[in-house]
């Protein structure tokens, strides 16, 4: 190497086959979002693609699609085959956690953002999915995936109903509304997901965590909705996203 200096140049994140982005404006009480998809070569089976949608696509769609695209090259031994992903962000400086929120929360003194859940919720079953078949995904088996409070978004939208056949919680922040154990519907109606680090409520972390029941919550909950849990072992709640996601993908390609 000679002696010029070496500069990296800023750069997208390589991604095998690529991917595509749209960007959707703001409407009425819908959030503006930017899109990424992430489809298999060639045309899709007459039935579509299985689809994972990955909420907070900013953080988690690279590996997500990455991950996909991996797996799906020896499918007998990963029991992965094509799928698409597509990758949801809200648009930059948008309120993370109203905009997960279908409920107030609990008590922090007037400081907790108004709930805007539900306008996410129209806006991902309205365009989002619609976009997504358009472009060769099988809504019947779409499946949705989100961690901390789009994880709790993730439950909260399971409990209305929304069109999707499978949902991937991962530590999902069911302290911001327990009910939401409660409020699950069989899984003969739509299949659930759960994932949780157990050092996410391992002794020794501070009193006001451990509150949170980040693990405790999932076990009630995988109990009364009889839905499938995994407790990563060494992981924690920021690792868990990323340790999951290839169970996750085997949960939503499956047949």
């Amino acid at each position: 190497m000679d002696s010029a200096p070496c500069v990296f140049s800023p750069c997208a994140p390589p991604l095998s086959g690529g991917c595509r982005a749209l960007s959707l404006a703001a409407e009425r009480e819908a959030p503006g979002l930017t899109l990424w998809l992430s489809a298999p070569d060639g045309e899709p089976p007459a039935e579509g693609w299985p689809l994972l949608v990955v909420l907070e696509g900013e953080a988690y769609f690279t590996a997500a699609a990455e991950c996909a695209r991996r797996l799906a090259r020896r499918p007998q031994k990963t029991r992965v085959g094509p799928m698409m992903v597509m990758g949801v962000a809200l648009a930059p400086g948008a309120e993370r956690v109203g905009a997960f929120a279908f409920t107030p929360g609990p008590d922090t003194g007037g400081g907790a953002p108004a709930p805007r859940g539900a306008g996410l919720l129209r806006r991902l079953v309205d365009d989002v999915l619609p976009l997504a078949v358009q472009h060769g995904a099988d809504p019947t088996r779409a499946a949705l995936m989100g961690h901390s409070m789009s994880g709790q978004f993730v439950l909260e939208a399971r409990a209305r109903s929304a069109p999707f056949a499978r949902f991937a919680a991962v530590s999902p922040s069911i302290w911001w509304n327990p009910a939401v154990i409660d409020a699950q519907p069989s899984q003969a109606q739509s299949e659930l997901f759960l994932a949780v680090g157990a050092q996410e409520e391992a002794p020794g972390l501070p009193g006001p965590h451990l509150a949170r029941r980040m693990v405790s919550n999932l076990r009630d909950l995988a109990g009364a909705a009889g839905a499938a849990l995994s407790i990563l072992a060494d992981e924690d709640h920021g690792s868990t996203p990323f340790a999951s996601l290839p169970a996750i993908l085997r949960f939503a390609a499956r047949s």
